[in-house]
């Protein structure tokens, strides 16, 4: 029986090209992973939690304005009908590069202000220095997008990857010598100048000069205006964590916080990788052709990325304390449970990153939007209620609830148009409750854990592919 489906896995990675798309990026998200990995450990022996903290206050504020001004330009290339013209393709990027100079513009505008609100007067200088990262990838090829259209993102995170293999190890080097913030800030200009640079190794249907299409660029900024209402919700509701604790608590608090959640937010990372590369092209393209076509392939295609998100949280989960305990410092040895209790939220964030992958495809990027919006009103009373009455677990948990009211409202309309598949997120849910409960009870050394791990990563492969057919099913009966 296992040859079965042994031989049923790999027919099936011959025979999609989805399937190898996110196997391909898997493997090299996979090697991503493990150069940040690797980077925070040697970081972590070379400058104090402090400094983490300080980075992460000038990263939420940059991350901050780049979220409040997107307008979704590379979604909407991929979805666009048009999104190879190379008139469209240059008005995109035109629209790419002046945004990228207007951030860094609002970074030297916004920086006093921040510093003043977190009472750190180096974020005056820090804030603008970063923000030049975005000046510098707004440059970018439009290689990047197309790959993303035409599902191939073999070479676009090839490019990734390598710029940050060479921006770590620069990062590193100067900070053995140097040891303060300016390691880390240098090394984050160097990876975006490297980014840009590699981009154009990526094969474009253009030659890149500036072009500005009035009717082009109008339905650039029509498709993006609710894309540009859910990041910016989306940002606070996502940051409110970092955002309160940097001024709650101290920059060690913040630092330990942020190393923790680094760790735990890598299956979501993944998934939004997958997500963005591989299933919203897919389910587009389908989009496109049929919407009876898109009820049919979204049940297996869901399935297959959800049960590996599980893996991945699992995994997580079970390794985080020995990852903590034996690898870093002993500053952040604490960081350990901090990361456990962060792996609540990120299943629910798998959850929504799927789902609205699906929204995106048939064009309801509003209701993401709106989506985005109760998400970050109903986290910040939740989240800072959490922490008054029960500390930094309490804030976690409440950060975790807050994400319920937007999935909610996505399970709605996905169920209005035919597209929720409630069996299958209930079974996961509850088989992700389950696996994080066995673990926590019976993982009392490191080969239970390992054995575990394994034991859950085999049900829930079998799961995967033993309900492709129920899940076509459920799809049928609820259209």
């Amino acid at each position: 029986m296992f040859s079965h489906y042994f031989n049923l896995f790999f027919s099936r990675i011959r025979n999609s090209p989805a399937t190898f798309a996110s196997l391909t990026t898997v493997g090299l998200f996979g090697a991503s992973l493990i150069l940040r990995l690797g980077s925070n450990l040697v970081l972590s022996r070379l400058v104090i939690p402090d400094v983490f903290g300080l980075m992460a206050l000038v990263t939420i504020a940059i991350i901050g304005l780049v979220l409040l001004s997107d307008v979704g330009l590379a979604p909407a290339v991929v979805h666009h009908e048009k999104g190879d013209d190379p008139d469209f393709l240059r008005t995109a990027w035109t629209a790419q590069a002046a945004r990228g100079v207007l951030i860094w513009g609002a970074c030297w505008i916004a920086a006093p202000a921040v510093a003043w609100f977190y009472g750190e007067p180096m974020l005056t200088i820090l804030i603008p220095i970063v923000g030049m990262s975005v000046a510098i990838e707004g440059f970018s090829s439009t290689g990047v997008m197309t790959a993303q259209r035409r599902l191939k993102p073999t070479a676009m995170i090839s490019y990734n990857v390598l710029s940050q293999l060479l921006g770590t190890i620069i990062t590193c080097t100067i900070a053995w010598f140097y040891p303060n913030i300016w390691a880390l800030v240098i090394g984050t200009l160097a990876g975006s100048l490297l980014r840009a640079i590699s981009s154009y190794l990526l094969p474009s249907v253009i030659k890149h000069r500036f072009r500005w299409h009035r009717e082009y660029a109008w339905e650039l900024f029509h498709f993006g205006k609710w894309i540009f209402v859910c990041t910016a919700a989306g940002f606070f509701a996502m940051q409110i964590d970092r955002i309160v604790l940097g001024k709650l608590g101290s920059l060690e608090v913040l630092g330990l916080y942020s190393i923790a959640a680094t760790i735990a937010i890598l299956p979501v990372n993944l998934i939004t990788h997958i997500g963005d590369y591989v299933l919203f092209p897919l389910l587009a393209k389908m989009a496109r052709e049929t919407r009876e076509t898109l009820r049919l392939e979204l049940a297996p295609a869901r399935g297959r990325i959800l049960g590996f998100g599980l893996i991945l949280n699992t995994g997580v989960f079970a390794t985080a304390p020995l990852l903590f305990d034996h690898l870093y410092g002993a500053e952040y040895q604490s960081a350990g449970a901090l990361c456990q209790w962060l792996v609540l939220s990120t299943w629910i964030g798998i959850l929504v990153t799927v789902s609205v992958q699906t929204l995106k495809a048939v064009g309801d990027v509003q209701s993401m939007a709106f989506g985005k919006i109760l998400r970050f009103l109903a986290t910040i009373p939740l989240s800072i209620a959490g922490f008054h009455y029960y500390g930094l677990e309490g804030f976690i948990a409440g950060f975790t609830l807050g994400c319920v009211p937007e999935h909610a409202l996505i399970a709605w309309q996905l169920w209005k148009q035919g597209l929720f598949l409630p069996v299958q997120e209930i079974g996961y849910t509850l088989a992700s409750i389950a696996s994080v409960i066995a673990i926590y009870y019976f993982g009392t050394s490191f080969w239970a854990i390992a054995a575990l791990v394994v034991l859950i990563s085999a049900l829930t492969l079998f799961a995967v592919y033993h309900s492709e057919g129920r899940g076509k099913r459920e799809v049928a009966t609820a259209s």
